[in-house]
C-alpha cells in the first residue's frame, strides 16, 4: 500500500524484490554469499541491484 494514497500496488518494488534475493541466497555469477552485495569487476551493482541467477536462487531457496 502506498502510504500517501493509501492504494494498493500491483507489483512489489524492484529494490525490495533485491533486497529479498540479496538476503536470502548466494550469487552463482558472482561467487558471493547472503547479504553481501553483488558486484561487477569489483563495483557493487547500481542501486542495490543483483544478477538474474541470484532471483533464481532466491526461489529455489524460498
Amino acid at each position: 500500500m502506498v502510504p500517501s494514497s493509501r492504494r494498493r500496488t500491483e507489483q512489489v518494488h524492484q529494490q525490495r524484490m533485491a533486497a529479498w534475493a540479496q538476503l536470502r541466497a548466494c550469487c552463482p555469477t558472482c561467487q558471493v554469499e547472503p547479504a553481501m552485495p553483488c558486484h561487477l569487476d569489483g563495483w557493487p551493482l547500481e542501486n542495490g541491484a543483483v544478477h538474474a541467477r541470484r532471483y533464481e536462487e532466491a526461489e529455489v531457496a524460498a
